[in-house]
């Protein structure tokens, strides 16, 4: 249930956000439009209980307030709150397919690639670390050829 794209503090960001969604959908078998999620208490109290993080109702409104300005929720009915009766909308829907399927690529990765994927991340640390031990290999020359005179 857990994603690998989490990013945010708590570990958990706008796209784990849709991924709520998503996850609704495919436990109900119903589409994205009939599945409708409330940023209250118990969404906090849910996220907590199948994720073990701990996260304020807060931070889910503001989660909620990217999804929406991104139009990635939107509200289902007139008259409820603010957060209350969101859906996931079509373009959501697909971002949250997507991440899913980012997310799983990245863990199915062999080992000679997440080696690689690992250096080309870090590789302005490689030079660094490359530069200080050319720098201490030229130090150290400089001073044992300046004994022999």
């Amino acid at each position: 249930m857990t994603s690998s794209y989490m990013n945010r503090p708590g570990n958990f960001c706008e796209y784990n956000f849709l991924d709520l969604f998503y996850q609704e959908m495919l436990a109900k078998g119903r589409p994205h439009n009939l599945i409708r999620l409330s940023v209250d208490p118990k969404m906090v109290k849910d996220i907590y209980d199948n994720l073990t993080i701990s996260l304020t109702e807060n931070y889910l409104q503001e989660m909620a307030d990217i999804c929406l300005a991104n139009s990635w929720v939107e509200h289902s009915y007139m008259g409820g709150g603010q957060y209350d009766g969101l859906q996931l909308t079509l373009a959501g829907l697909g971002i949250a397919r997507s991440k899913r399927k980012q997310a799983e690529q990245l863990n199915n990765r062999n080992s000679f690639k997440k080696a690689s994927d690992y250096i080309e991340e870090h590789k302005g640390l490689f030079i660094l670390l490359g530069s200080i031990i050319a720098l201490a290999g030229l130090l150290i020359k400089n001073g044992s050829s300046g004994d022999g005179k």
